[in-house]
Parts: C-alpha cells; structure tokens; sequence
C-alpha cells in the first residue's frame, strides 16, 4: 500500500488511535488505495499500490500571458501581457470588446472547456470562431513558473474544418514538449482548485444543485479519496447484502415447496428450514441418504411391489402343459397291473437265477413246469420285455409327481406383501392369488387351474408393478428436484457467516471513515469557512446579512453546503432565501475565491470574470478591497465591463494595472493602458485644443466642457474618499453628489467644505489655497462651456489638470 500520501498517513494514525480492530483497519486503508486492494482485503490477498498519477508541481505558476487570433471577438492576433507576480489586473472593456474572449482563452486553453459553455446545448458551442478572421484560429497561455527561465506554453489551434472538441494541443515547457497538462502534473490541480471564476461558477449558488456547490467546495479540501474510498466500500457491500437477503428470502419459498413433496425426507428436510436457525448438518444428512433407503414403510412396500417376481407366463403355460402331458402319460399305465408286472418280472429273474444255480429241473413255484434250456430263452425274452414296461409306467408316474411338486410350489410361492400402497391395486392382487391356491387336487385338473388362474396372477402383478414403481418415480423425481435446490440454498447457507463477517467488516469501516471524514472535513474546511466569511465581511458592506461559518453538511445524494445567516442579528438558518441577487453574486465570490487561493494550489493567479453583476456601489468597493488583498500574495486578473470597479480601485488607491480592450471594426482589438476618467477628459480635452481641425467656435467649448467634467470626476474621488472614510452609507454618498450635480460650484464645495451650500465660497477658497490659476480655471469651467471663453485652451486644460491633481 502506499504509505506516502499524507492523508493515508493522517488516518493510519487515526486509526491507531482509536484501536480499529485490525480487519477494520485494513478494510479502510484498502478502499483509500483502490478497488483491487479492497477486493483483496476481502479475500485477504496481498494488496498491491495503485498510485499512478505523478505529483503535482509544487512551484507557483503565474500566468504571463495569453494570446487569441481567430477566436471569439478577436480577430487579428493579439497577446495581452500580463505582470507574471503578485498584483492586480483589471481588463476592462464595454460588452462586446473582446476582453471576454481573452478570459475564455485562458481557461479554454488549460481546461479544453469553458463554463461559460458547459452544461449548455450545441448553441452555445457555435460561434467561437471569429466571424471576420476565422484563419488562423489559435490561443495560447504562457505560464511562468518559478524557478524556470522558459514559460510553459499550452496552445490550442483549429484546422479550417475542426470543430472545437478537436484542436490541437502542444504544451512546451522547460523540459520538452508534452501532450497535455497531465503529463505536466497540472490536470489535477487544475480541477481541484480552478484558478478560473466565472460569473458560471457564481450562479452555481442559484442555479447549481447542493451536490454539485458541495462537490465543487470539497474537492479543495484534499478529501475527494474518502468519498471514492466510500464508494468503493458501498459498492463492495453490495453483492454481500444481496447474497445474505437473497438466501434469506429464498428459505420460505424452499420451505414450502419442499414441504409438498410426498416424501418423508422432503418433510423432514422443511421441519429443519422451518426452523429460524436451520441446522444444516441435518440437512447435509438427509440428502446424503440413498434414494433406495428410509424409514417410510410405504417406501418400502413400494419398493417391494415394484421389484416383486413371479415366474413368466410362458414358463408357467410350459409346466401346466408339461403337467398335463404326464397326467395323461401315466393314465395310460394301470397301477395295479403295474405292480403285477414288476412281481412276475422279479419271479422270472429268481427263476432264471435258479436255473443257472441248478439246472434243468421242474419248476420250484408249480412243480408242473420244467425250467431247461428251452424254457430259459423265451423267459429271458418276457423278463426284458417286462422290465422295459415296467420303467416306462416308473418314469411316468415319477415324472407326474415332480410336475405336481412343482406347480404346487409355484402356487404357494406367489406371495403377497402385507400393507397398502397408495394408488396400488394390492386387492385385486390378492384375489388372484387366492383364486390360484385354490388349486385342484388332481394333476390333470392342477394343469388346467394354471393355465386359466396364472394369467389374471401375472396381469395384477403387472399392474401393482406399474403402480408401484410409478409412485416410487414420481416421489423420488419430487425429491430429486427439491433435493438439488436444497443443495443449493445449504451451499449458499454456508457461505453466509464469512459473508455476513465481511458485510460487519465493511460496514463498521465505512462508518469509521464516514466519522473520520467529517472530522477531518471540519478541520479543513474551517480555513476556507474563515477566509470566506472575511471576505463576505468586505462585500457585505451596509447589507443586514451576517454569514456565519460555512459548513460542509450530509452524504451521498443529500450532501449540501450549509451557509448559516442571521438578518439584523436573528437567527434565519441558511442564506440563499434571503439574498437578493447581488448579494448572492457577492456570496459566490466569498465561496469560491478562497478555492481558488488555496494555500495549497501551485498556481498563484485567479482570472475573474465579469465579478460586479448585480452589485451595488458599496459592495463595488468592498470587491476592490478585497482583490487589493488577494492581490498582496496573489496574480489577481479581472475582466469587467462596469467602470465602478476600475473607478473604486482608483478612489480607493489601490495599486493596479488597468488595461484597455478595445474593438474596432473587423473585430480589430486594441489592448492599452487605461487611464482614469479625470486623466482621459483632459487628454481628449488637450486633442481638442491642439486640432487645428475643430473649429474655433466649437472648439472652446467642448474643451470647457470636457476640463468641467475633469472637475467633477475628481471632486466625485474626493467626496467618495472622504465620506466612505467617516463610515457613511454608499446609498447616502450617492444621493449628497447627485444632488450637487446641478452646479460645478456646489459639487466643488462638497469636495472643499462637504457642504455642497457653499458653492459661494468655492472662489475664494480656490484662491487662497491653490492660486489665481486655477481660480481661473474653475470659473472657465462654469462658463466657457456657453462659449464665453477665449483664453488659451491649453493653458486651460493644463490649469485644470493642476487642480485636479491638487484635489486628488
């Protein structure tokens, strides 16, 4: 992290002081150094330094100079020089001269935009190229900073076919060229501290939202990086407070769902989600048991009946058939003959077996037969044909018994499981079966009950199969689709402490920087609050508005700044609904000056444009004054088309240079010095006393009448001087010399006595205080300009100025 910014050192030792907890700590100095230092705070990864931009210039920056051809009301090039140091400038012009457009240029030239220009539509935009010498267009602004030999220069230049988003920018300096300000470390300071104060800026207190005011004083205050760090801590709590509502939110509609689940898993698995904390373990365990298991007798059953097996239509149909076969197979041998061939069969062994003991002899059973060698042949053929007949009924009869055996064990095997199902036809399962053991005794008949009995068995197996199996499918899919989404609410479940952990880190982060930042606001704006206050004192002059202490007040979309006022020592909460409009331009001076003369700002000059609107005398020379201050430490340049302020500066004393625009035809500008109103009188008035031109009959009195106004104007300076010293109200001044306007003697006298009822003594005391002269002077002044002088008119305008350097 970078640990060389003063501000993060500033709340690293704050955050010390005040025992952060270390997470806390580490989550605010993340969000001061950027969003990827956040991100890895949060997963505590190594964070990495986001400094990019390079430091601003720490010498002062005075403007020298700055050129326009082609722009606005300048036609052909011209450059209007400036004193590069401490000091006051006036630029003074009447509307339409073209000093305006040098003011444009300056910040046109540093910025690329005017506020003249910004937030308006295209029209606005139009026009910025000089109607009668639109080729070359350019403006250039030389900087002198201090320390360097060579300005820095930043020019903008327009091709014939560019419009005004797309001049060419050179910036040259000590060290090269660069492409921009930034590259000079000026685009930053730039916009913090504006060295530009338009009558735009001012109308931001009226027409500017409490945001934008807000934005605009804060940014001066160096604590623009607690409000992006704020930002960023916002937004990172974000996807946290969604996530932790989100699986909130979705428990009861799971619960539910799962609760209509015909399974017991699903009913055990919403008894856990109903409860407020549900016990995932639990959870985990039910789903971790098999889709073939549980504890559901139904299940069971289920699962017995779908994998219930009884033998095969065709392996049944073969063994009654089979059965049949043999039934009639041992029909057809009589039992009991049989049994007597198998006797007689056993006789005619034991006689052939004796007849190869003993020979020939009569036979032993009937003694009337004799066993010799003819009788044995035909005996050995009878005992194999008997013992041939007698196998034959043998297999038959065993064959007969183990088919019996078998059909009667297939009978019985055919077993039923105890229980219902619903949805399974268990009842006409069991009919049938009982109707097959109700089985015939005989094998014949046994044949015949298989054959008729077995069919209807098989088709309600089939169909408790069906059923069974069905039931098991569609509790089992109920549960599979429940199943996942459980899985997936148990596994965002999980994630929620570290979640919830990291949301209370963020949140006790940004409220610790949020009470730092206002602070630190305080304190820093405190030097601003004050400057801007003194500065309201010197414009308020004879207003019943008193400014208390500005203040930077509330966040995010309710930021504001807060001007507490009192009128006439009552409390009346904030300022702009109580201002009239020269004094909310007067409020917009003391609100941004003190921006653009911060300390630290490294450029010591402010343009001001057009300050006076909407002012009245008295707060014209409350303005003088308080420019003569900045002017002490400050390159102070005003462009103004109202005499009042070049006139306060002159009446007042204050040192400053005033120059001149003026604008011929063919937009040609003129730059000179500016004199005073008593100087330029007798200037014109010497012109027109040495034209040969001028007739003599005109001539007298128009060089009367110009010396006469000489006279007024620096008696005007004097009773201004004199009556503002003792604490008297401008409106007062005003209405003592329009009431003396009607005479030359009364308005003499209010200068000379301030009492403008002695206009009778107004000769003598010029006669006794500066001399014959220039009691002539004045009495040609009351006369000639009736055309009744004939003395020499440049003596005369020579006497005047005498006298009026004399008065001043």
């Amino acid at each position: 992290m970078n640990r060389e910014d003063p501000l993060l050192d500033l709340l690293f030792e704050r955050l010390a002081a005040d025992a952060v907890p270390t997470g806390v700590a580490d989550t605010v100095l993340a969000a001061l150094c950027g969003s990827d230092n956040l991100t890895a705070a949060l997963g505590r990864r190594r964070p990495t330094d986001e400094r990019t931009n390079p430091d601003a210039p720490r010498e002062h920056i005075y403007l020298s100079s700055v050129t326009a051809a082609g722009f606005r009301g300048v036609g052909p090039e011209r450059t209007l020089s400036i004193r590069p140091g401490p000091g006051l400038t006036l630029v003074v012009g009447r509307n339409g001269s073209g000093k305006s457009s040098f003011a444009e240029a300056v910040e046109l030239a540093l910025t690329g935009d005017s506020a003249r220009w910004a937030d308006k539509n295209s029209v606005w935009r139009t026009g910025w190229r000089n109607l009668h010498s639109p080729h070359p267009c350019r403006i250039a602004v030389d900087l002198r900073v201090d320390g360097q030999a060579t300005p820095v220069r930043v020019e903008r230049s327009w091709p014939a076919d560019a419009d005004l988003a797309t001049a060419e920018v050179a910036v040259t300096g000590a060290d090269g060229h660069a492409t921009d300000l930034a590259g000079l470390g000026l685009a930053e300071p730039l916009t913090l501290y504006r060295p530009f104060l338009t009558a735009a800026d001012l109308g931001k207190l009226v027409s500017g939202t409490p945001s934008e005011l807000f934005d605009a004083i804060n940014a001066i205050l160096g604590l623009d990086a607690l409000a992006t760090a704020d930002r960023r801590l916002l937004d990172a709590m974000k996807p946290f407070e969604t996530s932790v509502k989100e699986v909130r939110a979705r428990r009861g509609p799971l619960r539910d769902r799962v609760a209509g689940v015909d399974d017991d898993r699903a009913r055990r698995a919403a008894d856990v989600l109903t409860a407020n904390q549900p016990d995932l373990d639990r959870l985990d365990a039910i789903l971790a048991e098999p889709f073939d298991g549980g504890p559901d007798e139904t299940v069971a059953l289920c699962r017995r009946l779908a994998g219930l097996a009884i033998p095969g239509r065709d392996e049944v149909t073969r063994l009654a058939d089979e059965l049949g076969a043999a039934s009639a197979e041992a029909q057809r041998h009589d039992g009991s003959r049989s049994r007597a061939l198998v006797r007689t069969a056993e006789l005619l062994r034991l006689a052939l077996d004796h007849h190869a003991d003993g020979g020939d002899g009569p036979c032993p059973v009937c003694g009337a037969g004799t066993l010799d060698a003819a009788w044995r042949p035909t005996a050995e053929a009878s005992l194999a044909d008997l013992r041939v007949t007698t196998l034959s009924a043998q297999r038959a009869v065993s064959r007969l018994a183990d088919l019996t055996r078998r059909a009667r064990a297939l009978v019985d095997g055919v077993t039923v499981p105890d229980g219902d199902a619903p949805g399974v036809p268990l009842d006409g399962l069991r009919a049938a079966v009982a109707e097959l053991r109700a089985a015939p005794r005989t094998a014949n008949e046994l044949a015949a009950h298989l054959h008729t009995r077995y069919p209807a068995v098989e088709a309600a197996v089939d169909a408790v199969h069906t059923a069974a199996t069905d039931w098991l499918r569609q509790r089992d899919s109920g549960w599979r689709q429940v199943a996942t989404d459980i899985r997936a609410w148990v596994d965002a479940a999980r994630r929620v402490p570290d979640q919830e952990r990291s949301l209370n880190t963020l949140k006790s982060a940004r409220a610790w920087l949020r009470r730092a930042g206002e602070e630190l606001r305080d304190d820093r704006v405190a030097p601003f609050a004050a400057h801007s206050q003194r500065i309201w004192q010197e414009l308020r002059q004879e207003s019943n508005i008193r400014l208390g202490a500005m203040t930077l007040a509330g966040t995010n979309n309710r930021r504001r700044v807060v001007f507490p006022v009192s009128v006439d020592g009552v409390d009346n909460g904030t300022a702009l609904g109580v201002m009239s409009q020269g004094e909310m331009h007067a409020l917009g001076l003391a609100t941004f000056l003190p921006r653009s003369c911060a300390d630290e700002s490294p450029f010591r000059f402010v343009v001001i444009d057009d300050p006076v609107q909407s002012m009245d005398p008295s707060k014209v020379d409350g303005l003088a004054r308080v420019l003569a201050g900045l002017a002490d430490e400050r390159q102070v340049v005003v462009f103004t088309h109202d005499t009042r302020l070049p006139d306060a500066v002159r009446r007042l004393e204050i040192d400053a240079d005033v120059l001149e625009v003026v604008r011929a035809e063919q937009s040609v500008v003129t730059l000179r010095p500016s004199l005073d109103p008593v100087g330029r009188y007798l200037d014109d008035a010497m012109a027109v006393a040495r034209s040969a031109e001028v007739p003599d009959d005109v001539r007298a009195p128009v060089v009367a009448e110009l010396c006469r106004s000489a006279l007024e104007a620096a008696c005007h300076r004097v009773i201004w001087r004199v009556r503002l010293a003792r604490g008297d109200r401008h409106a007062d001044v005003e209405d003592a010399i329009e009431r003396a306007r009607r005479r030359l003697a009364t308005t003499l006298a209010l200068a000379l006595f301030d009492d403008a009822g002695r206009g009778g003594d107004v000769l003598g005391q010029l006669n006794r205080r500066y001399g014959r002269a220039a009691a002539d002077a004045y009495q040609a002044c009351r006369h000639g300009v009736h055309g009744g002088y004939s003395g020499d008119l440049p003596r005369l305008v020579t006497d005047i100025r005498g006298l009026t350097g004399a008065l001043s």
